[in-house]
């Protein structure tokens, strides 16, 4: 009998001298996992530390870089589309800049002056704007202020404030006399 040649076996993808799989794709996934869940709560999270919330994106980071180097040894050992491997990597890059913005949704930062503050403002529109605020808010605690905006001086003002206590009256309206509104909002 004759030994029959062993066919040859393909390689695996190295990234310096260390084979890239079965190891390295379960680190990746844990990596992508682990991330995910950390920016998802840092942004979500009323109690998330402000530590947390500023490293979400460098695990994310962190990911995207063994990624970026898993599919391009894939690449290079010629068992993975090189077009659909630079996509993924520029669709990662694209996302890690989306987490560094600043998140939207947090709520206003101690910096921003109060819609109480805005109300008294000197400049009509931006009395005119925060009553629409209030009303659109359902913020109860200030419509005592919007009931002093019916007698503003300024027309839009008084129009604003009327239709946001309309608003926190759920669509009642008492009139444009300050008197009932004082009444229902004390």
């Amino acid at each position: 009998m004759s030994a029959q040649p062993l066919a040859p076996q393909p390689t695996e993808p190295t990234v310096a001298g260390v084979r890239v799989r079965p190891f390295w794709p379960l680190v990746l996934y844990g990596l992508l996992v682990g991330s995910a869940l950390l920016a998802l709560w840092a942004q979500y999270s009323p109690t998330a530390p402000p530590s947390v919330s500023r490293s979400a994106p460098w695990a994310f980071l962190a990911f995207a870089v063994g990624f970026s180097v898993y599919r391009l040894a894939l690449v290079m050992a010629k068992r993975y589309s090189p077009f659909k491997a630079f996509t993924q990597v520029l669709v990662a890059s694209m996302f890690f800049m989306l987490l560094l913005l600043p998140n939207l949704g947090q709520p206003p930062s101690p910096e921003a002056p109060a819609l109480s503050a805005l109300l008294v403002d000197a400049d009509p529109r931006v009395r005119a704007l925060a009553a629409e605020v209030v009303g659109f808010r359902q913020a109860r605690a200030e419509a005592p202020a919007l009931v002093g905006l019916l007698s503003d001086s300024s027309d839009v003002v008084r129009e604003a404030a009327h239709e946001a206590l309309v608003r926190l009256n759920a669509g009642a309206d008492l009139g444009r006399a300050p008197g009932p509104w004082a009444e229902r909002f004390p």
